[in-house]
């Protein structure tokens, strides 16, 4: 039987299952490992599928039972750490594409509002307890670095592996904390890019999602200036701007990634590639080193060479 969209009955199972699979999206964190992290990134899912199916009044039911249920099983501090991280992002994004925001734009609002609010609350926490907000972070940044060390001091690593290890922990804990406040706002983006591709995966003709298709996806030209001045930045500037190209670069490398990876896309397109080995690729370009610098570079290059439509000498 297919339940058809709109009429009460549906609408309350719609709000129970997804309130349901959000649970177990986040159970799943701490359970399955890194998998089960994976997993928590799609928790905004189900609430943003049944307002796409539902309407904004049925998303917001899912939203309300997964908050009343992490209240129970986690306290207050649960429900609302859910809400933040996920529970607002999946009634917003899903009401921008309703109206015909493209997918693009809708990420983008959503991401940004979602980063504004995460990082208020990181400022009202760090008032209340009367710490710096990079202290805060630093913590923060410090605590998941020595859970990194511990995991790979039970890989019995040589010497020289190991101080090779902390000298990288190091470097990375120095970009974390300069970087922190657009490495949250491409994390929002990226979670919420994996939702729209399961809600259009998932659509089945009751919706559609705006915008163009991954394969015909381009970057505004005027972007290239920012990734231009923000490697001048990086390299020549000291202090605040250097900080700030930092952030700059943080948040537009992942952006030409993302056109690097809409090229792939029209190749796979183009010569009809079987669903799962396209599935293959994009995970291995997305995993494997140094993959992701050169679709990045692929994607930066695509505005000069455009390879989706290279010209062609005559004779």
């Amino acid at each position: 039987m297919r339940l058809s969209p709109g009429s009460p009955g549906p609408a309350a199972l719609f709000q129970l299952l997804g309130a349901i699979a959000t649970l177990g999206l986040l159970w799943a964190s701490g359970v399955l490992g890194p998998i089960g992290m994976v997993l928590a990134m799609l928790a905004p899912f189900p609430a943003a599928y049944v307002q796409m199916r539902q309407g904004l009044a049925a998303g917001m039911g899912v939203v309300l039972l997964a908050s009343a249920m992490m209240w129970l099983i986690d306290g207050s501090g649960g429900a609302l750490l859910y809400f933040v991280q996920f529970g607002f992002a999946s009634l917003l994004l899903p009401r921008l594409l309703l109206k015909g925001q493209s997918w693009d734009r809708a990420i983008a609002a959503t991401a940004l509002v979602a980063t504004l609010i995460s990082l208020s609350l990181l400022f009202v926490y760090a008032q209340d307890a009367g710490t710096p907000v990079e202290q805060v972070v630093t913590g923060y940044i410090q605590g998941e670095l020595v859970k990194v060390n511990e995991f790979y001091q039970q890989a019995d690593l040589t010497p020289a592996q190991s101080e090779e290890l902390k000298a990288l922990t190091a470097g990375t804990a120095d970009y974390l904390l300069a970087a922190y406040p657009s490495l949250i706002l491409v994390a929002n983006a990226t979670l919420l890019l994996l939702v729209v591709i399961l809600l259009a995966r998932f659509s089945q003709g009751y919706y559609r999602i705006p915008g163009s298709p991954l394969y015909l996806w381009k970057v505004p030209e005027l972007l290239i200036w920012g990734v231009i001045l923000g490697g001048f930045g990086v390299f020549f500037a000291v202090g605040l701007p250097q900080r700030l190209s930092v952030n700059l670069l943080t948040l537009l490398l992942p952006v030409y990634f993302l056109q690097g990876m809409a090229v792939v896309a029209h190749f796979f397109r183009r010569r009809e590639t079987a669903p799962f080995l396209r599935v293959l690729g994009y995970l291995l370009l997305v995993i494997v080193n140094p993959l992701p610098a050169i679709v990045t570079g692929i994607g930066i290059f695509d505005m000069w060479l455009d390879f989706r439509n290279p010209k062609v000498k005559k004779t």
